[in-house]
């Protein structure tokens, strides 16, 4: 059952990947890997503390992961109310991550990212002091809005600390502090639960939060990249930009966003369900797949990306599509656990070299200043399409069975390449007309 609960959970944060490509110099740029960059320094003092303000972060909060539903049941809670408890965090977080990102385009980063740590930490606290169902929800509900406070923060933090020519490369380094603690938070938090208890466990999650609060004390505050204190906009003032919403809706910011949700809509469908899926087919230790994931993320990320520089990264981005809609065919037709670890590897691998890209592209041509904005825009769409996701596709087994669920979720996932497709075409036309 254990693992069950961590497989279910620990896969959420595996859809990180990060990949490089592009020809001479134009391309180097964009893809953060060319001759030209080779002097830019990634791991400053500051890019090193974030990330490991959000490892600390992140590994308090999948601590609970595999353990919140076995908590809520010891307090005599329904799997019904564990449902809403779990879910209510990734509600809470969606609500408020943009007001977040316009917050960090006014007011600066480290001050958010210290509220947000704040919150995590107090929330953390109070969960040995209300020990009810009723107060467990709302603390679950604070500690989405700690979560996505925080996470956006480190998450524009690191945008503006990555020399402009490595961003992809830096982005990629950087969502390994999620990875990470989406494998090992969930097993820390069951090993905590079974030899020392409940309480035990939200203590390391007041220790893991306490050490990141204190370390971003630590960082350097620039405020908002390219603003002074002088220029922050009044109340009144129409941002320069035109607005939030026309910001958004740009092709190089919209369209690589909606290739992720259409993605990470499709994966919800593994997230939630492989292990009903595996029990059905009589498949064992299904919860290996998303160990396998993990893995092969991080080896992806560390020894192969860096090796692809040299292709454009438009190959590489439909190859990495490829991968991850071959995923989702491949366990619809799965009959043993071979063919699951087999699934795994390429989900895992195909992620890797796929998110942090979508993520480089829409940083690509907006103002520092508008980085909060679109890196929360960015995550709202893994939010919006993970918990929509599991809600229709739960609707979809319930109506035609798992595996043709999971023929539908690669038919979701092929839609990625119609929108990547539009955005080439796009921008072809852009360079032709100019």
């Amino acid at each position: 059952m254990a693992i069950r609960l961590v497989a279910r959970t620990a896969s959420g944060d595996i859809t990180d990947g990060i990949t490089q490509s592009g020809r001479q110099t134009a391309v180097a740029s964009r893809t953060g890997g060319g001759r030209e960059a080779g002097g830019q320094r990634i791991w400053s003092k500051d890019f090193i503390l974030v990330m490991v303000i959000a490892t600390l972060a992140s590994t308090a909060i999948t601590t609970q992961m595999g353990t919140l539903p076995l908590y809520v049941a010891s307090l005599g809670g329904s799997t019904a109310v564990s449902g809403a408890i779990v879910g209510i965090l990734g509600i809470s977080a969606l609500i408020f991550r943009f007001p977040t990102g316009v917050l960090l385009d006014r007011y600066g980063r480290r001050v958010l990212l210290i509220v947000g740590l704040a919150i995590l930490l107090v929330d953390f606290s109070l969960l040995n002091v209300f020990r009810t169902l009723l107060m467990l929800f709302c603390l679950r509900f604070l500690q989405g809005i700690g979560n996505g406070i925080q996470t956006t923060s480190t998450s524009t933090l690191a945008a503006d600390l990555i020399p402009p020519g490595r961003l992809q490369t830096g982005l990629g380094y950087f969502s390994l502090a999620q990875v990470v603690p989406s494998a090992i938070g969930p097993l820390i938090g069951l090993s905590v639960v079974e030899h020392f208890g409940y309480r035990m466990l939200f203590v390391v999650g007041v220790v893991l939060t306490a050490a990141a609060l204190a370390l971003s004390l630590l960082l350097t505050d620039r405020g908002v990249p390219g603003r002074s204190a002088a220029s922050v906009p009044e109340k009144d003032e129409r941002p320069r930009d035109g607005g939030s919403l026309a910001l958004l809706i740009r092709p190089g910011i919209l369209l690589p966003s909606a290739v992720m949700f259409v993605v990470f809509c499709a994966a919800a469908g593994v997230t939630a369900f492989v292990a009903q899926f595996a029990v059905v087919e009589g498949i064992a230790n299904a919860g290996v797949y998303f160990v396998v994931a993990s893995a092969s993320t991080v080896m992806v990320r560390l020894f192969v990306s860096p090796q692809l520089i040299r292709f454009r990264q438009s190959v590489v981005v439909l190859v990495s599509l490829t991968m991850v809609c071959a995923t989702f065919f491949l366990v619809a037709s799965a009959q043993n656990l071979g063919a699951l670890l087999l699934a795994a590897v390429l989900y895992g691998a195909g992620q890797a070299n796929l998110q942090p890209m979508m993520n480089t592209l829409v940083l690509e041509g907006i103002e520092p200043d508008q980085r909060g904005r679109v890196t929360a825009f960015f995550s709202a769409s893994a939010d919006v399409a993970y918990g929509g996701g599991a809600l229709l596709w739960g609707i979809v087994a319930g109506w035609c069975g798992f595996r043709s669920m999971y023929v539908i979720c690669g038919v979701c996932a092929l839609l990625g390449f119609v929108f990547y497709l539009w955005l080439l075409i796009g921008r072809s036309h852009e360079r032709s007309n100019q």
